[in-house]
C-alpha cells in the first residue's frame, strides 16, 4: 500500500505541481481529522510520517489511571502494562491506533480534508502562475460564460477566469 501511495504523490507532483510535504502534510491533518470524528478528541494524537517509505503511525497519548473514565483520554493501568512494562500510574503512554479501526464517516471526512486541500494548493499554483503574467495579453478561448466567472481554454489547458 505505501509503494502505491508513493506513487499517487509522485504524479499528483508532477501533474498537479503540488510539494510531496505539501500532500503528506494534508495527510496527516486528515488522519487527526479521522482521530477526532471517530473518538470525538483529537487533542492527543499524533501523527509521524517517513517521507522516504510513506509509513506512518498514528498515536494517542493516554494518561495511566486505576480506574479510567475517558477512554479516549486515559488506559488502565493494566493495559498500560501490557504496552510498556514499567508503566506507572500517571504516566503517558502512547497508544497506536490502526487506520483500520476507523468508521467509514471517519474515513470519508479524511478524504475530504485531502482533497480540499490539493484543491487550495491547486488554486495557490494556478494564482501564483497568473500573477506574473499580469497586465499581459493571455489568448484563449472562451468556453462557457457563468456569471462574473469564465471557462477559457488555454495554451495550458482549461482555466476559470473571474
Amino acid at each position: 500500500m505505501n509503494k502505491e501511495l508513493m506513487e499517487a504523490l509522485d504524479i499528483l507532483e508532477k501533474e498537479k505541481n503540488i510539494s510531496k510535504d505539501t500532500l503528506l502534510g494534508a495527510i496527516e491533518q486528515s488522519l487527526i481529522q479521522a482521530c477526532k470524528n471517530h473518538f470525538g478528541k483529537a487533542d492527543n494524537v499524533h501523527v509521524t510520517i517517513n517521507p522516504e517509505t510513506c509509513d506512518f503511525s498514528v498515536y494517542a497519548e493516554r494518561e495511566v489511571k486505576e480506574f479510567v473514565d475517558d477512554p479516549a483520554l486515559e488506559i488502565s493501568l493494566v493495559d498500560a502494562q501490557k504496552i510498556n512494562t514499567n508503566a506507572e500510574l500517571g504516566d503517558m503512554i502512547k497508544v497506536e491506533i490502526h487506520s483500520k479501526e476507523f468508521g467509514r464517516i471517519a474515513t470519508q471526512n479524511a478524504k475530504n480534508v485531502i482533497l480540499q486541500k490539493i484543491r487550495e494548493e491547486e488554486r495557490k499554483v494556478l494564482y501564483d502562475q497568473y500573477y506574473g503574467m499580469e497586465k499581459e495579453v493571455v489568448t484563449g478561448i472562451v468556453q462557457r460564460v457563468m456569471g462574473k466567472k469564465c471557462q477559457c481554454k488555454s495554451w495550458q489547458g482549461r482555466r476559470y477566469l473571474e
